[in-house]
């Protein structure tokens, strides 16, 4: 048995952490540069993000040994869940372009005297 979920349940709370960090806009962020780190992080993260839903639906693809709750033939069940993931890889990497683009925008911008 592996760690991932553990990983993945980790990898959740910091995100829902930095959400609730960021509620207030009066004092969520101190400067333009820790906005600029924040999307640049939040970047990285959808880099990974990505991978991660691309390593996860070659998995699935590569079982052979799924059973259903019903003892049914699994058939369309691992596919399905393939395919949505590779969309949810395809949104992920749409979340990359975009949050590259935000960085490049945020970069042109400092502190107002």
């Amino acid at each position: 048995m592996t760690d991932h979920a553990a990983i993945a349940a980790s990898a959740a709370a910091h995100l829902r952490d930095l959400a609730q960090a960021t509620t207030d806009p009066r004092d969520a962020y101190g400067s333009p540069a820790e906005i600029a780190s924040v999307t640049e992080s939040l970047r990285d993260l959808a880099r990974h993000l990505e991978d991660a839903l691309d390593h996860l639906a070659r998995h699935i693809d590569r079982r052979g040994d799924w059973a259903t709750t019903d003892g049914g033939q699994p058939g369309r069940y691992p596919r399905a869940a393939s395919d949505r993931i590779r969309s949810a890889n395809a949104e992920a990497r749409n979340m990359v372009r975009a949050l590259d683009r935000s960085v490049e925008a945020l970069n042109h911008l400092r502190p107002a005297p």
